[in-house]
């Protein structure tokens, strides 16, 4: 587990975000100063900041994988690629689709948060951490914090009729590209993001604001990016989609969480891809038409 954790959840892509809102934070954001006396001004500053990282990262993967089409469809989970003629996707298009509710309503959203995180601490108004030390341990515990956030969040998006107003807008990239990654309703954003709200209560710093949206905002590029891995070379490959997350936009009803926490092993909701996974997933749902089936029998024996 210390070995999967370390070679595989932390290296490479857990280790990159990090160094990734490092360099965003000291080089690309404005002085904590600025944030006393918060504007319009100072949040379109950081959606700015927000669509440019967004387009060189994210629009970056989507030209190698997508569009330049590098390794074509070798280690990619189907064989289609994303859709351009689709009435069911803004402008009839997945991606101009996907980038538009990542750039606008996504982008956005973060950059509101962030600066309402920085007023915060610019005035003092909330716990902050001084130590680099205790700041550095409480950047990696927020993957933790993040795991339960997701999950909790995810569970409730798949409730009626909060999934039809808003989740199932991001479920309709069935087969998923970078740029799906945070293709979301502004109300599911608005849950989404709000992972840097938690240390409102706990302990925390202007870094740790940043290094949370920026992890949400580009984490999910690569784990929706259609292909389990990336070929870096001729030979040489890098670990790239997250298969337990597309068995997910696969089924819908599995897999709300992420692999750091065995949440959907507890909760009853664990895919793996296994024949034996697709059989417990498919009793699940025999169980919860027949137990809705006897729910409306009995309705209606005692409306009769």
């Amino acid at each position: 587990m210390v070995r999967w954790l370390l070679a595989k959840y932390l290296w490479p892509q857990s280790l990159a975000w990090i160094g990734l809102a490092v360099i965003t934070y000291h080089f690309f954001t404005p002085s904590l100063a600025r944030f006393a006396s918060l504007g319009a001004d100072d949040v379109a500053l950081l959606w700015l900041r927000n669509t440019i990282l967004m387009t060189v990262v994210i629009g970056g993967q989507h030209w190698w994988l997508h569009i330049r089409k590098a390794q074509g469809t070798e280690f990619k989970y189907e064989t289609r690629w994303l859709a351009t003629d689709r009435k069911s996707f803004l402008f009839n298009n997945q991606t101009r689709d996907n980038m538009f509710y990542t750039l606008v309503s996504g982008g956005g959203i973060a950059a509101l948060y962030e600066a309402i995180m920085f007023r915060l601490y610019a005035t003092q108004s909330i716990p902050q951490l001084t130590s680099l030390w205790a700041i550095a341990v409480m950047t990696f515990v927020v993957f933790w914090f993040e795991s339960v956030h997701f999950y909790l969040n995810h569970r409730l998006l798949h409730v009626d009729p909060i999934y039809r107003w808003a989740h199932a807008l991001h479920h309709r990239n069935v087969n998923t590209g970078p740029w799906s990654g945070i293709s979301m309703h502004p109300l599911e954003h608005v849950l989404y993001l709000s992972l840097p709200f938690l240390f409102l209560l706990v302990p925390g710093s202007p870094f740790i604001a940043t290094f949370c949206l920026v992890y949400l905002l580009i984490s999910p590029s690569p784990s929706h990016s259609g292909f389990d891995r990336f070929k870096i070379g001729k030979s040489a490959t890098l670990h790239g989609g997250d298969y337990f997350h597309n068995l997910h936009h696969r089924y819908f009803e599995v897999n709300y969480g992420m692999l750091l926490l065995p949440l959907d092993k507890w909760f009853g909701t664990f895919h793996d891809g296994s024949q034996e996974a697709h059989e417990q997933m498919k009793n699940r749902r025999r169980c919860s038409t027949e137990t809705g089936n006897t729910a409306q029998l009995g309705t209606g024996q005692l409306a009769s």
